[in-house]
C-alpha cells in the first residue's frame, strides 16, 4: 500500500500542462503552443498568462498536441525539436524536418479547425471640394478585403474615383479586383487572380484581366508580409474612342509580375508597397506598371488616416493620353 501511495502521489505531482519550452538559458516553461509566427512562438504558460517569445531564445519545444503546418491539410505531430530543426510526422507519410527559425505559421490543429475563417479589412475615403471662385471636386473611395480559410487567402479591392473641375467634366475609375492564394508548400502559393476595371481618363471602357501565377511568401505575420509573384496574365480591353486607340491590342496576353510589403510600426503606423508590372508578349514596347506606396495611421480605436501616393506608367497608352499618371491621396477610414 504506501508504494501504491507514492506512486498515486508522483501522479498528482506531475504537471497538469502537457508542453514544455525551454529557453537558451535553461529555463523551462510548461503550458500549451498557441502559435509559431516567423520571429516569435506564442506560448500559453502555467504561471505566467500568454507569453510572446523571440525564436532565437527557444532551445527546444515539446507538445503532445497535433499541429496544423503552412501547406499541409492533415495534421501533423512534433517528434523532436533538435538543433533548431522540428522532425514531423504527419498522416499522409513518414517524418519529415523542418528548420524551426524558418517555419512561418504552426498552431495546434484544433484551432485551425474550430477557427477556420479570419476576416481582415479596411475601407477609407477622401476628396477635395471647392465652390465659388474655384470649382473643383475630387472623391476617392477605397475597400480591401482579407479573408483566410485555412490555406486559401481571398484578396478583394474595390475602387472608385471621380475628378471634375472647370477644365474637366466628370471623369470616373472604376476598378474590382479578386485575388486567390492557395498555401500549397511551406513558403509557396499557387495565385489566381482577375480584375475589372472603367478608367474615363485613360479612354478606357472596359478592361479585364485574368491570370494565373505562382508566389513565394517570405513571411506573413500581423506585425510585416512579403510576397513575390509571376505568371501570365490574358487581357482584354475596350475603349471609349476607338480611333484614340487604333495602335493598341484590344485582346493580348502579358506576363505579370508582382510585389507585395508591409510593416507596422510598435507605436501603430503601418506602411506597404504594391507594384505590378505587365509585360505583353506580343509586342516588347507595349508594358505598364502600377505601383502603390502608402502609410496608414491610426487615430483612435479601429479609426485610421490613410496617405498613399498611387503611380501609373503605361508605355503605349491612348492617343492625347500621358504615358504616366501620378496622384496623391490623404483619407479617413476604419480597419477590422
Amino acid at each position: 500500500m504506501p508504494v501504491f501511495l507514492l506512486f498515486l502521489a508522483q501522479l498528482v505531482a506531475l504537471p497538469a500542462w502537457a508542453g514544455v519550452l525551454t529557453l537558451d538559458n535553461g529555463d523551462r516553461i510548461y503550458g500549451e503552443l498557441v502559435l509559431v509566427e516567423q520571429d516569435h512562438v506564442v506560448w500559453q504558460s502555467e504561471n505566467f498568462g500568454e507569453l510572446r517569445i523571440e525564436k532565437a531564445k527557444v532551445l527546444s519545444l515539446d507538445t503532445d498536441q497535433d499541429l496544423k503546418i503552412a501547406g499541409r491539410e492533415e495534421p501533423c505531430a512534433l517528434a523532436g525539436h533538435r538543433r533548431e530543426q522540428w522532425e514531423l510526422y504527419c498522416d499522409s507519410g513518414s517524418g519529415w524536418l523542418m528548420d524551426f527559425p524558418a517555419i512561418n505559421r504552426a498552431e495546434p490543429y484544433i484551432n485551425y479547425i474550430g477557427k477556420p475563417y479570419t476576416l481582415h479589412g479596411n475601407a477609407s475615403a477622401g476628396g477635395v471640394f471647392e465652390h465659388g471662385n474655384r470649382e473643383r471636386e475630387d472623391l476617392d473611395v477605397n475597400i480591401n478585403l482579407d479573408l483566410r480559410h485555412g490555406d486559401f487567402h481571398h484578396l478583394v479591392n474595390a475602387l472608385y474615383q471621380s475628378q471634375s473641375n472647370q477644365e474637366v467634366d466628370s471623369l470616373e475609375k472604376y476598378q474590382l479586383s479578386y485575388d486567390l492564394r492557395w498555401i500549397f508548400a511551406e513558403k509557396w502559393f499557387a495565385a489566381a487572380n482577375t480584375e475589372a476595371e472603367k478608367e474615363e481618363a485613360r479612354n478606357l471602357d472596359l478592361g479585364t484581366t485574368v491570370g494565373l501565377g505562382l508566389g513565394y511568401l517570405f513571411f506573413d505575420t500581423e506585425k510585416a508580409a512579403l510576397s513575390i509573384q509571376g505568371g501570365v496574365s490574358s487581357l482584354h480591353e475596350q475603349f471609349i474612342a476607338t480611333e484614340l486607340s487604333e495602335a493598341q491590342d484590344d485582346r493580348y496576353a502579358a506576363a505579370r509580375a508582382a510585389i507585395n510589403y508591409r510593416y507596422k510600426f510598435a507605436l501603430g503606423p503601418e506602411i506597404y508597397y504594391d507594384q505590378e508590372i505587365l509585360q505583353s508578349v506580343n509586342s516588347g514596347e507595349d508594358y505598364q506598371t502600377n505601383v502603390k506606396l502608402g502609410v496608414r495611421t491610426p487615430l483612435m480605436e479601429n479609426l485610421m488616416m490613410e496617405i498613399a501616393q498611387h503611380w501609373l506608367y503605361d508605355n503605349t497608352p491612348s492617343l492625347e493620353s500621358e504615358k504616366e499618371d501620378t496622384k496623391l491621396t490623404i483619407g479617413v477610414g476604419y480597419q477590422w
